[in-house]
C-alpha cells in the first residue's frame, strides 16, 4: 500500500467506505497520499448483462421443495473467516433449538481457514433439512434459491461491496445485513441491520425480523438503486478521464 500510495496518480475503490478505509491506513501508517487522492466507484450488478453460468444440480427438485416448508434465510458468499457465516450458523441453531424451524442455505464454495467449519457443515444434523450448503451451483440455479427464498442474510464482518445485497433487491427479497458501513452504503434504509458478534445478538434479530414481517413492517430491498455495467464503466471513465485532465 506504501508503494502504491508512493508511484500512483490516484487509487480507485469499490466503495466509499473502502476509500475510507485506504484514506485512514494510508494516514495511520504515515504513506503519503496519491494526487489526485483516493476515489470510489461502485460495480455493476446486471448479471444477465454478463456471462452467467447454467445448470442445474441433480437434486435440485427435492432441494426446493424442502425450502417450500418453512421461512427461508439465504446468505450467499465464499465461507470464509470475514463472511460471518459461523455465527450465522451458531445463530440458526439457537433458534432451531427454541423451537423456530426456519430454513438456512449457504451458498458458496469453501475458502482459506475454514477447514473445520466445512467438516460442521458437512455432518451437520439438519444438512438437507432445515440447513443447506449449496458449494458450487451456477448463477442459473441460484437465481432459483433466490426466488424460493424469505430473506437474504449478509452476516459478513467487513466488504468491499456487498453485491448480494443488490442481488437480495433485484428480486425483492428483503435484507437483513451486518451494520457496517458499506451495507448502509449499499442499502441504506432498505435493510434491517444487526450489530453483536455472539449467536444471540443475531438469533434475536432474525426472531425480530420474524415479527416485522408478520405484521407487514419489515424494511422492504425494493427501491434500492444499483448501476448496470455500462454506467459502472461511465463512471469509471469520468474519473480517469477527469484525473487524466
Amino acid at each position: 500500500m506504501q508503494s502504491l500510495a508512493r508511484q500512483a496518480d490516484g487509487l480507485l475503490c469499490i466503495s466509499a467506505a473502502v476509500a475510507g478505509d485506504v484514506r485512514q491506513w494510508l494516514t495511520e501508517n504515515g504513506a503519503p497520499l496519491p494526487h489526485p487522492e483516493v476515489r470510489h466507484f461502485h460495480l455493476g450488478a446486471d448479471i444477465d448483462h454478463s456471462l452467467p453460468s447454467h445448470g442445474r444440480p441433480d437434486d435440485a427438485e427435492a432441494i426446493l421443495a424442502r425450502l417450500a416448508a418453512a421461512p427461508v434465510f439465504l446468505s450467499v458468499g465464499t465461507i470464509e473467516p470475514r463472511k460471518g457465516q459461523q455465527q450465522t450458523l451458531d445463530a440458526f441453531e439457537h433458534l432451531w433449538q427454541s423451537g423456530s424451524d426456519v430454513r438456512l442455505v449457504l451458498v458458496g464454495k469453501e475458502g482459506w481457514m475454514m477447514e473445520a467449519f466445512a467438516a460442521r457443515l458437512r455432518q451437520h444434523p439438519e444438512l438437507g433439512y432445515r440447513l443447506f450448503w449449496l458449494e458450487g451451483i451456477s448463477d442459473e440455479f441460484l437465481e432459483e434459491i433466490y426466488a424460493r427464498a424469505d430473506c437474504l442474510i449478509a452476516p459478513s464482518l467487513t466488504e468491499g461491496f456487498g453485491l448480494p445485497l443488490i442481488e437480495a433487491a433485484q428480486h425483492g427479497l428483503p435484507i437483513i445485513a451486518r451494520d457496517i458501513p458499506v451495507f448502509r452504503e449499499i442499502a441504506g434504509s432498505h435493510a434491517f441491520y444487526f450489530s453483536g458478534t455472539r449467536p444471540a445478538d443475531l438469533a434475536k434479530r432474525v426472531h425480530q425480523w420474524l415479527e416485522l414481517r408478520a405484521g407487514g413492517k419489515a424494511p422492504a430491498s425494493t427501491g434500492m438503486k444499483w448501476l448496470t455495467w455500462k454506467e459502472t464503466t461511465t463512471a469509471l471513465k469520468k474519473i480517469l478521464m477527469e484525473n487524466g485532465a
